[in-house]
């Protein structure tokens, strides 16, 4: 694997940090290094890989992809937890009709035996975009912080006024596409209302440092009854000062 744009002969940091940096500035042989024989990549274009003699591959197929983006990253927000590190940031997309803000979140879990899974997620707006499966291993009793719940239960009986009840008067969420919803404005509650019925978010996997409670979460639309139906989507929560929320971050495929 030849090394591309600004290569770097080290990474240093968490690996769910310096992962989407590496794939920008084509550190490819570093990265590769970094993650090792024991790694599995689950990327949303590209799909998964779990050997080194695919992981090289697919990391070449993301770097370029992102270079003909013309895209830089900027970091916004890492939590840790018991199996996982979160890392969230904005891939800054140059194009002809201006510039545009993608959010992108990777999530490194930490399984037995040293071996790692990396989980991508942003909204790809491709239609190469591969068919990713739920989280199965997700189970109801991933405990999750009592008003990060509320929200999802509230989300479960498509109760807007209980979901806004959870946020500060100043709050956000910002879509997967980039988008902000303000409380303030009333867009949350359209942003919400327009999601168009009740979802069962079961939560697979969590990762919190106090401030910022991002989760992995199985997400089914209630009614449905099929398997390929159920998604999988990050969801990060930040608190405020107040001890209600500030902003909900999404990562999901609209």
């Amino acid at each position: 694997m030849a090394e591309g744009r600004g290569a770097a002969s080290t990474l240093k940091g968490r690996l769910a940090d310096v992962y989407v940096p590496a794939l920008v500035d084509g550190s490819l042989q570093a990265l590769s290094r970094r993650l090792g024989n024991r790694a599995t990549i689950d990327d949303p274009v590209f799909g998964r890989a779990s050997t080194l003699s695919s992981i090289d591959p697919l990391l070449e197929k993301v770097s370029r992809r992102f270079d003909a983006m013309a895209a830089t990253y900027r970091h916004v927000a890492s939590a840790t937890g018991v199996d996982r590190d979160v890392s969230e940031g904005v891939l800054v997309v140059e194009a002809p009709s201006g510039t545009s803000e993608l959010p992108i979140a990777v999530v490194a879990e930490r399984r037995r035996l040293r071996e790692i899974e990396l989980r991508v997620y942003y909204a790809t707006e491709s239609e190469e975009r591969r068919a990713r499966p739920p989280l199965i291993d997700g189970a109801p009793d991933v405990l999750v912080p009592q008003i990060i719940a509320h929200v999802l239960e509230a989300f479960r009986k498509g109760a807007v006024e209980r979901i806004l009840s959870a946020f500060e008067e100043s709050s956000r969420f910002v879509g997967p596409s980039g988008k902000s919803y303000a409380k303030r404005d009333g867009s949350m509650a359209s942003f919400i209302a327009g999601i168009g019925g009740r979802l069962e978010l079961v939560p697979a996997g969590v990762a919190d440092d106090g401030r910022t409670c991002c989760i992995e979460a199985v997400v089914t639309r209630q009614g449905s009854i099929r398997h390929h139906d159920a998604e999988s989507a990050a969801m990060s929560f930040e608190r405020g000062d107040s001890g209600l929320l500030r902003e909900l971050r999404l990562y999901y495929e609209p």
